[in-house]
């Protein structure tokens, strides 16, 4: 028994540092300061924010139906997320009422865009892709229709560039978003 819940134990380890490791992998990508200002995202915390999920949906969109080990590592990757969500809103001062209102919306906000973006992607419309990231974007602002044009094309390129990637490159963080 005991060596049973060692192996499982293990097991569970190697998944979270896996996560963790994936996870920061993507933050990285997703702060990349070409990505930001006239021709990218606003740098602003909603800009920073919706970048982050625009790379997670892209990782997870490409983990999607692979095998049982990867899916852990994908759901324990999204409880990270969760985490240091969690944390950035106690550190900017919310309280510990407010945390969880806020964390819902941002699922919320996640699982909302990740549809957007699926359903643009499925669609191989560019001006669908270019319209689902202006709105989610630029929400707080004026759209910038050119940077949702370059992040538009930037999407597509990971997508097509995740699709060459290996799963073992992937879950090991062996990987970039684009092609060097």
């Amino acid at each position: 028994m005991a060596k049973i819940l060692g192996i499982y134990l293990g097991k569970e380890r190697q998944e979270k540092k896996l996560a963790d490791t994936l996870y920061n992998h993507t933050i990285k990508a997703a702060r990349s300061p070409s990505l930001y200002g006239a021709n990218g995202a606003p740098d602003t915390a909603n800009g920073r924010f919706e970048l982050i999920i625009l790379h997670i949906f892209l990782l997870f969109s490409h983990l999607q139906g692979q095998d049982k080990f990867s899916q852990s590592v994908k759901q324990k990757t999204f409880d990270r997320f969760l985490e240091d969500m969690d944390m950035n809103l106690r550190e900017i001062g919310v309280g510990p009422d407010g945390v969880p209102k806020r964390i819902q919306k941002m699922l919320e906000n996640f699982y909302g865009r990740a549809e957007a973006y699926q359903t643009a992607l499925e669609s191989a419309d560019h001006s669908q892709i270019i319209d689902s990231i202006a709105r989610n974007l630029f929400a707080d602002e004026k759209p910038n229709l050119a940077a949702a044009e370059i992040l538009a094309q930037y999407m597509v390129e990971v997508v097509e560039n995740l699709q060459q990637v290996k799963l073992d490159d992937l879950i090991h963080s062996n990987f970039s978003f684009l092609p060097k």
